[in-house]
């Protein structure tokens, strides 16, 4: 029996992608519910009164239950619904190297990507200028953090995934975050061939929907960049 799950989420959100292709991979039944960033909808009384009290996405309704944070609405999935084991297992070790890397990526990763790609992509559309000096120093950030990524949390390739041999909600949400930033025209597989071997583990391991979930991504990044395999998509 459906439980009325509703997932609201924005395609060019990292951590709505993430879920949609979460619920997706795992065939969890759930109402598509898009909100419209660009338009500002994530803001209104509405939304914010019967959907999510602080005004962004993604958020999860179910009935008169609402749920807001990605990594709190991970965690709520995989203690509600029927999911592989690997996403988020009973190992308490794993689990718990999991909950680490969750708990780093809002101030690194997730940090890293998102002050470059605002400042480098978003803000010439919103008519700022960008200043050369700020994108020499975010740009060294991005490529410190990308490299501790790669050198340290996939030990140089010698751990396929962030908690072990298994994809879980760790690398879901970062292959989301780190494929942002392709729409600045950064390529964060360059010379990082163990990231990259990662990358395309994950996209493996959850496409299609990886594909649906970032087919503006891909669209909006250019050429030598982005996939050429979802360029042609309508």
């Amino acid at each position: 029996m459906s439980r009325g799950l509703k997932l609201y989420y924005d395609f060019m959100s990292q951590p709505s992608r993430a879920l949609y292709i979460f619920l997706s991979i795992n065939k969890v039944p759930f109402e598509r519910c898009p909100v419209a960033l660009r338009k500002l909808e994530h803001k209104t009384t509405d939304y914010k009164t019967n959907v999510n009290r602080y005004g962004k996405v993604p958020c999860i309704v179910e009935q008169e239950f609402r749920l807001a944070e990605s990594v709190a609405i991970y965690q709520y999935l995989c203690r509600e619904y029927r999911v592989s084991p690997s996403w988020y297992p009973e190992d308490t070790v794993c689990k718990a190297r999991i909950d680490e890397y969750l708990s780093w990526q809002h101030l690194n990763i997730r940090a890293d990507v998102s002050l470059y790609f605002f400042h480098v992509w978003l803000n010439p559309l919103l008519g700022k200028e960008v200043d050369a000096d700020k994108t020499d120093r975010l740009l060294e950030r991005l490529n410190n953090g990308l490299n501790f990524f790669e050198q340290t949390l996939l030990c140089n390739g010698r751990q396929p995934f962030l908690a072990g041999d298994s994809i879980s909600i760790a690398d879901l949400s970062a292959a989301c975050e780190i494929e942002q930033v392709k729409i600045a025209g950064y390529d964060p597989s360059s010379g990082r061939p163990y990231l990259a071997k990662w990358l395309k583990a994950v996209r493996e391991c959850t496409n299609p929907y990886y594909d649906e979930a970032h087919k503006y991504v891909y669209r909006l990044a250019p050429e030598h960049i982005a996939t050429p395999a979802v360029l042609d998509d309508d």
